[in-house]
């Protein structure tokens, strides 16, 4: 069995519960018995989706609606951008990169503490401040490139700026605990000095945006003198800034399907915009669809990346990433919400009108 063989199916062991441990087993020693490479990738491929497919079912009762239609908005959005690609003669490995980055997020984020990243804000500021001090060292540390730092993991290559700034701007949204929002307030700053370092415009302008909706809200006056920094360092950096030169099936993704036809043109366009269901579906998710519109709105000039929809595994984890780091209040539907209050208020019957006979 070859290296990404066994660690499919490693993956798939660990996700199955206690009660299929045998199961498992037996799967494993299925794939050691495959001589031919390729056909035991293929069932070590197949073993990965079937433990998915049973890990989130298992999972489905304790975790907020918001999560499942966030993934399933994002697997959506990648499979149909890989079947995009496909028809429209994009290398081969731009397809199977999406799909092993898909499989790769969604293995983490069942692996995650979900339901104790969704109520604990302490650990959510903390997870902001550790993904912040993590891109100022690596910005300035040997895969510094002098635009982006580069992560790999086996063959999957990770823009450590793509993967890290989206979750941690939706885990820095901390309101209740004075010490959570300094965790979250080091992060950002630390963030910021990176984008800095790397000189990238478009993100920066994304982070001071975040910020200043953040200040509004919040009343901060940190959050807003920092939000000032970042949008005075983008001006000053952009007069220097030119726009990356687009490549096909990674940039600009949408011009390049109205180019093909105007209709593939409006189904990627509703495509990009699928992302942003949590945000219009759900109460407190309106960070996590603030960040990720403005994603798909500098990616439109190709600023960016289009997001999960092009090629490019980077955004497809920290979207992934960015869902398991959301409040414990973007769980629950307003509408839901009314229903439920409007029971309450039925349970007890409404006073008798007074009579006026004595």
């Amino acid at each position: 069995m070859t290296t990404a063989s066994r660690l499919l199916m490693g993956a798939a062991a660990r996700l199955l519960s206690a009660r299929h441990g045998a199961w498992a087993q037996a799967m494993q020693a299925e794939a050691k018995a495959i001589e031919d490479e390729r056909e035991a990738l293929a069932f070590a491929w197949g073993c990965l989706c079937t433990a998915l497919g049973h890990a989130f079912a298992s999972a489905r009762a304790g975790l907020g609606q918001v999560h499942h239609f966030g993934v399933l908005a994002c697997s959506a959005t990648v499979l149909l951008g890989c079947v995009y690609m496909h028809r429209a003669g994009a290398p081969s490995h731009y397809v199977w990169i999406n799909l092993l980055s898909l499989a790769f997020a969604l293995v983490t984020f069942r692996l995650l503490p979900l339901q104790r990243l969704q109520a604990d804000e302490l650990l959510r500021a903390k997870a902001s401040f550790a993904m912040g001090a993590a891109l100022l060292v690596l910005s300035s540390g040997p895969m510094f490139t002098g635009a982006v730092a580069w992560l790999r993991l086996g063959s999957l290559p990770l823009n450590l700026a793509w993967l890290l700034l989206p979750p941690l701007l939706v885990a820095a949204d901390v309101r209740r605990l004075p010490a959570a929002r300094g965790w979250a307030l080091g992060g950002l700053l630390m963030a910021c000095l990176a984008l800095a370092l790397m000189a990238d415009v478009a993100l920066m302008g994304l982070a001071a945006v975040v910020l200043s909706v953040l200040a509004w809200r919040d009343r901060s006056t940190a959050l807003a003198l920092l939000a000032w920094v970042t949008a005075v360092m983008a001006l000053h950096v952009g007069q220097r800034w030119q726009t990356p030169e687009a490549l096909d099936f990674v940039d600009r993704v949408l011009i390049g399907g109205m180019d093909r036809s105007l209709a593939i043109g409006l189904a990627l366009a509703l495509l990009q915009l699928l992302p942003l269901g949590p945000a219009l579906r759900y109460r407190g998710a309106h960070i996590h669809g603030l960040v990720w519109g403005l994603l798909v709105a500098l990616s439109l000039p190709g600023w960016l990346p289009s997001p999960l929809v092009g090629f490019g595994g980077s955004f497809i984890c920290a979207y992934v990433l960015s869902l398991a780091l959301m409040s414990e209040g973007s769980a629950e539907r307003p509408a839901a919400r009314r229903w439920h209050v409007s029971l309450r208020r039925r349970r007890h019957p409404p006073p008798l009108p007074h009579s006026s006979l004595t």
